[in-house]
């Protein structure tokens, strides 16, 4: 696919590799230019990545559904109100197919969910909340009793956005509760997530990391 057909403000991520294997980190395309494209400096943890002039790096986008990626070369490095690396543009990008870790904050966002029944009912509303959250799944706190590969269909209750719905299931569990009153912990999954309801995920932690930069506040 010709990459001219990307335009500013199309949200990628940026390929990067860490001790455990690939980590894929949230960026922006700024701005658009006739031989570069400027993308915003990536983050993790609420401080920027230093990456150097003339390393190469693979972006990853989503367009129409579809995984793409292209590796370039950052040309230079621009600081400002949105810092930016400035790449070589791609000519072309090739449509992938791969499992990616996807990048995770830590926040607190409510959660309602009920549990999916083995005769196809649903049990009750129960409530939870986010211990951290990715596009890919979320660690979820709640006192109710689980076991690892229970189903339950979830509300995702953004902040300034309607809710994601959405079935799940509990990858493991991670803690039970040690007292009355507290919460077990769960990693879950997301199973039948839409592509515009991931990408709504994405886009609030690519907000929220910048808003905690300009707060100073790191996770």
């Amino acid at each position: 696919m010709r990459a001219d057909i990307i335009k500013v403000n199309h949200l990628l991520e940026i390929e990067m590799e860490n001790n455990i294997g690939k980590e894929y980190l949230p960026s922006r395309l700024e701005e658009i230019s006739d031989e570069h494209w400027h993308i915003s400096m990536p983050m993790r943890k609420g401080m920027y990545i230093t990456m150097r002039v003339g390393q190469k790096i693979r972006i990853v986008l989503r367009y129409r559904n579809t995984m793409f990626a292209a590796t370039t070369v950052i040309a230079a490095r621009r600081r400002g109100h949105i810092p930016v690396l400035i790449v070589s543009k791609p000519k072309d990008l090739i449509a992938i197919n791969q499992k990616r870790t996807y990048v995770r904050i830590s926040v607190a966002i409510p959660v309602a969910f009920r549990l999916l029944l083995a005769d196809g009912e649903k049990g009750e509303l129960l409530q939870g909340v986010t211990g951290d959250i990715s596009a890919g799944g979320m660690l979820l706190l709640s006192p109710q009793d689980m076991e690892k590969d229970q189903k339950i269909e979830v509300e995702i209750k953004l902040p300034d956005s309607d809710s994601i719905f959405c079935q799940a299931h509990v990858v493991r569990v991670l803690g039970k509760a040690s007292e009355e009153g507290s919460n077990n912990k769960y990693a879950i999954e997301y199973d039948d997530i839409n592509e515009g309801q991931r990408d709504r995920i994405f886009r609030f932690i690519f907000d929220k990391q910048r808003e905690w930069l300009r707060k100073g506040v790191t996770e």
